[in-house]
């Protein structure tokens, strides 16, 4: 249990004063500000131009169309997926049309006619497509709350709200997650849940267990996982939280039950249903029977030990899309600037690490939101056994964890002050900006189509 003293208060409860409405301002200031910053990547992006846009499109239109969820197949590649995203957006699927193709076969077989598009982009589509632009407006705001969420778990785990805005800015302007935050994908609504179980875990831990927020933490979990199976790693960490707790055994299993028995009640139809279609509860014999056909991600039987592409191509790539590749992996950032994200990662792991070993950093905290990313990077090694799908967007189910842990380490420095809070995280909107500007929009503008 923590002391009173290292209980870190939530930014809407901070004391009144100078400093607490300097942290509120530039607080609603990021906020704003990556909102609109998404809102313009929404917009330079043209439709469909998002990995597998197209099939999360159809998934909502056919929810929208038949009141009913659609069966997979190469019609409907998406189909696999659980429906929270999809009865999120229906309202707003009103219709199924497509840009024209800019690739030759039936979904993406073969090299784009127009690199880096894999649809034909017209100067005219600004008035068209409206239901799909409006459904990538519903993924901003969802985004935005995704880094309030974060925001609030920095502030919980450290006490301070300058290190709050501190893990917010760091996913508010990650190049990934803008480019993500703004696609119709079901990304960005189990983003925003895994930052609520994050913000519900650094609560339990800093303050104790209650059944008011392990049940909350639960249903977060929950509704996680029903908005992609990415999120099967979360219930880890929060199991965790309660087990590390120091208190009774018999107390410990008692909730790790109940809280077991929340997830699984609420999980449990989408299961049943995989169950009888598919014969397997996630889907997944028929991803690998379905996914040949589609042509977009052959499946193989790489060895974890002796394959060159596990070895070698998997963790570039990785890293790569991690920090940010965009369009449908297509757009890559030039080389130099791969390696100053990652000296500034480096760097803020040995801070945080150098922060642990001092003590300055709660090591049972750091050691939950260490399994969960340990896990998260797990299950992307084993999806890549069958599929070459090395993306960093299947890491967003624990992008919060790693921003807090990051977070912490920098603010965890003797040295470190508000000032560099603002300069990093203005550093990082600044790159995010000029990303946008010299990089992707040059890419796809002026059109093909006059």
């Amino acid at each position: 249990m923590a002391t009173d003293s290292s209980i870190g208060t939530t930014i809407s409860s901070l004391p009144s004063g100078k400093a607490a409405q300097a942290v509120r301002k530039n607080l609603t200031v990021m906020l704003l500000a990556s909102a609109a910053l998404m809102m313009a990547w929404s917009f330079a992006l043209p439709v469909f131009e998002g990995p597998d846009e197209p099939a999360h499109w159809q998934y909502a239109c056919y929810l929208h169309q038949n009141r009913a969820l659609p069966v997979y197949g190469p019609s409907y590649p998406e189909a696999f997926s659980p429906p929270l995203y999809y009865l999120l957006i229906a309202p707003f699927a009103l219709d199924a049309k497509l840009p024209p193709a800019g690739y030759p076969g039936a979904y993406y077989m073969g090299r784009p006619f127009f690199p880096p598009r894999v649809f034909q982009n017209a100067s005219g589509d600004f008035g068209r497509y409206w239901p799909f632009r409006v459904a990538r407006l519903v993924s901003v705001l969802i985004s935005v709350f995704t880094i309030w969420l974060c925001a609030l778990a920095g502030t919980e785990a450290s006490g301070s709200p300058w290190t709050g805005l501190l893990v917010g800015g760091l996913v508010a302007f990650w190049p990934m997650f803008t480019f993500r935050g703004m696609n119709v994908s079901n990304d960005a609504l189990m983003a925003m849940f895994s930052a609520l179980a994050l913000y519900l875990v650094v609560r339990l831990t800093k303050h104790g267990f209650t059944w008011g927020i392990g049940t909350f933490s639960a249903l977060a979990v929950a509704g996680a996982f029903l908005s992609k199976i990415n999120a099967i790693i979360l219930p880890v960490p929060l199991l965790l939280t309660v087990i590390s707790e120091k208190t009774r055994w018999r107390a410990k299993l008692l909730r790790v039950g109940v809280l077991l028995a929340i997830m699984l009640v609420i999980v449990a139809p989408w299961l049943i249903r995989n169950q009888q279609l598919y014969g397997d509860l996630l889907a997944q014999k028929a991803l690998v029977s379905v996914s040949s056909a589609l042509g977009g991600s052959p499946v193989h039987k790489y060895s974890l030990v002796g394959s060159d592409y596990i070895r070698m191509a998997f963790p570039i790539s990785l890293i790569m899309s991690f920090i940010g590749t965009f369009g449908w992996m297509s757009i890559p950032l030039p080389a130099w600037a791969y390696l100053a994200y990652m000296i500034a990662i480096v760097t803020a792991g040995f801070c945080w690490l150098e922060g642990v070993q001092q003590r300055r950093i709660d090591f049972r905290l750091s050691a939950i939101l260490c399994s969960a990313i340990v896990l998260n990077l797990m299950a992307v090694v084993h999806l890549n056994l069958t599929f070459a799908q090395p993306q960093g967007r299947y890491m967003l189910p624990t992008l919060p964890a790693l921003a807090l842990l990051l977070g912490l380490g920098l603010g965890s420095l003797r040295s470190w002050s508000k000032h560099r809070t603002l300069l990093t995280v203005g550093g990082l909107a600044v790159s995010n900006v000029v990303i946008l500007v010299a990089l992707v929009i040059p890419a796809y503008w002026p059109p093909v189509i006059k």
